[in-house]
């Protein structure tokens, strides 16, 4: 009989799959402490399974085989335990396997579409909308706790459950009011131009990083941003709206 202490060794190995594996690792990061235990018990399972039927299938096709590799195996000093060779050669073969299709699944797909694959299985509503923007191109609003709005992009697809923080890179920005009306005081687009404009003209490159992190827990309201909507709901144009303040200021 097998000895269920042993069994602890295809139950870590199953928690190496989920956490290591390109193909579950980034799903794996949205489960609770209570679903991996038993997502790996699971996976366990199936190491077990696979490891028993593949030795069924070369005690059939080479009856000879198996004898050989336990009188081989006799010179490691270790004390005899039924299924021991069998359980070890399934986790090192299933390690093996993981191994070469995380070099299959880099070579064959980029690293965001692999994140993107999570985001749309186990992402929130908000990464969602995140990996939305990257996919679409497409600008989000997003409305802080303080009453602050960021009108941006995003460039990378959010891991899901890795951070508590998200990077917009902002073309407008600005407040709402007492009514929760928006107000834009910055036009990114501006600054930039200003910035590049009084660059010396010897400068072959600059970087310039306009990003902004921000925490999930402070966000309120987020959404897609489209200039006509906003339009014809406020009859006006957020960059004359900037023109509009920088006036105020001066005066």
């Amino acid at each position: 009989m097998m000895p269920y202490n042993l069994l602890l060794l295809p139950v870590i190995v199953g928690y190496f799959i989920l956490i290591y594996s390109h193909y579950f690792r980034y799903n794996t990061q949205r489960l609770t402490q209570n679903r991996i235990i038993f997502e790996s018990v699971s996976v366990a399972l199936i190491i077990l399974s696979f490891g028993f039927i593949l030795r069924t299938i070369v005690e059939i096709i080479f009856p000879r085989l198996t004898p050989f590799l336990v009188s081989f195996l006799k010179i490691i000093p270790v004390t005899k335990v039924n299924y021991l060779w069998t359980i070890v050669f399934s986790c090192l073969i299933t390690i093996i396997l993981v191994l070469l299709s995380n070099i299959y699944f880099l070579w064959r797909f980029k690293q965001s579409q692999l994140i993107g694959w999570a985001v749309d299985k186990n992402g929130d509503e908000l990464e969602k909308l995140f990996k939305k923007s990257v996919d679409d191109a497409l600008f989000i609003q997003v409305t802080l706790k303080n009453d602050k709005v960021y009108i941006g992009y995003s460039e990378t697809i959010p891991i899901p459950q890795k951070t508590n923080y998200l990077t917009l890179t902002p073309i407008l920005s600005g407040y709402r009011d007492e009514k929760k009306q928006l107000h834009i005081t910055t036009d990114y687009f501006n600054v930039v131009d200003e910035f590049i404009n009084g660059l010396d003209s010897h400068q072959k490159s600059v970087t310039l990083n306009t990003e902004v992190i921000i925490k999930q827990d402070e966000i309120i309201t987020a959404g897609i941003y489209e200039q006509s909507i906003f339009d014809k709901f406020n009859n006006s144009d957020p960059k004359s709206q900037t023109k509009k303040s920088k006036k105020k200021t001066k005066s």
